[in-house]
């Protein structure tokens, strides 16, 4: 896992599901966090392609069930 991306993520994470304090791991799924609904997906994967400048497949988005699917899904 890459450190650096993990915090580029938190990032993400902390601006679209509203909470300055949340803090991810590789394991933090949208069990562990309400507001992390399919809007709040979309607007995730949307801002993570623009950070990472990727483009992320319709068949990766789906298969994302975590921050470490999403780690998966980024170049090294």
């Amino acid at each position: 896992m890459n450190q650096n991306q993990l915090v580029r993520l938190q990032r993400i994470f902390r601006e679209v599901l509203d909470d300055a304090g949340l803090v991810i791991t590789p394991e933090f799924s949208p069990s562990d966090c309400a507001d992390w609904d399919s809007v709040a997906m979309v607007q995730i994967v949307l801002a993570t392609e623009e950070e990472f400048g990727v483009r992320l497949s319709t068949e990766t988005v789906a298969g994302i069930k975590s921050v470490a699917d999403l780690l998966r899904a980024l170049p090294a």
